[in-house]
């Protein structure tokens, strides 16, 4: 009886520790972010990019981040806080929350952040999948499936599929010819959460870019050394940006909700396998 109190005890504690989210990388203090655009030192030793501009009644359901000038035109929204070197809002512009003005230092520690993410990610042992042009399926490996491409570029109409089930976790780690989505082009989740997907392009400059006219994304898309050209009509909804800089006439953002990684107070899992531990610890002595 004692032993069966013991290892339910022990399997309880395992499922409070446990996260549902879980990418085998740290994105650092990048991760507090659904929009960032952190600039990046590469050129000439000189900060590179680190702007943006919000259309027309855009609206972000998140925080913001940016190096240099955050552009907020006529009606747009911020829901979250947001970082910056210098803020320019139109009329009827607004930010929900705190609005800080933030120095180099701070925008180099997130560069250093998430550029270590993506040299992580780009380290992890997985399939190569070549060059992605056309319509795609990435099936998943295992707990964690991790697919090498040179580069994706997907027309009108074309999609990858990433399919699997809402525990696993998918890595794309994007080479040289960076990633382009023409309009109507998607990304699709299938069975797959949007907190679990990472897409990391870690080429500089133009082999760095992700370009995309229209269409569906989800997940978490990093680029520290490259430039986000967002068009119009896209469907954010479980989306971060990441980058050395973002443009485009942005609608709703939707971003991903990180759970916390510091609960302030024990749960009822872990009450409950405490309890165990000490009426086995009780019956034992007895």
């Amino acid at each position: 009886m004692i032993k069966q109190l013991m290892k339910t005890a022990a399997m309880v504690l395992a499922m409070a520790s446990s996260s549902a989210f879980a990418l085998p990388v740290d994105l650092g203090n990048a991760s507090n972010y659904t929009l960032l655009s952190h600039g990046t030192n590469i050129w000439y030793g000189q900060p590179l990019y680190g702007n943006l501009e919000l259309g027309s009644e855009a609206e972000i359901y998140g925080n913001v981040g940016v190096r240099n000038t955050l552009n907020m035109a006529h009606g747009s929204v911020i829901h979250g806080d947001a970082d910056f070197g210098s803020l320019t809002q139109n009329p009827g512009a607004s930010i929900d929350g705190a609005a800080t003005v933030q120095n180099a230092a701070f925008w180099d520690a997130l560069y250093a952040d998430l550029k270590g993410a993506s040299q992580s990610a780009k380290a992890l042992t997985g399939v190569n999948a070549g060059y992605v042009n056309t319509t795609q399926t990435f099936n998943r490996q295992g707990d964690v499936s991790v697919f090498n491409i040179l580069g994706l570029n997907l027309s009108a109409g074309k999609s990858l599929t990433l399919k699997g089930n809402a525990d696993d976790v998918f890595i794309v780690n994007v080479d040289y010819f960076g990633f382009m989505l023409g309009g109507g082009a998607s990304i699709i989740l299938d069975g797959v959460s949007a907190e679990n997907v990472l897409f990391n392009v870690f080429g500089e400059l133009n082999k760095g870019h992700v370009n995309v006219a229209a269409g569906s994304m989800q997940g978490t898309y990093i680029a520290p050394d490259g430039y986000f050209q967002l068009g119009d009509g896209l469907s954010l909804d479980g989306v971060r940006f990441l980058g050395a800089g973002i443009s485009g006439n942005l609608q709703t953002v939707h971003g991903i909700k990180t759970p916390p990684t510091e609960v302030p107070e024990p749960s009822a899992l872990l009450l409950l396998g405490l309890g165990l531990i000490s009426l086995s610890m009780v019956r034992r002595r007895v």
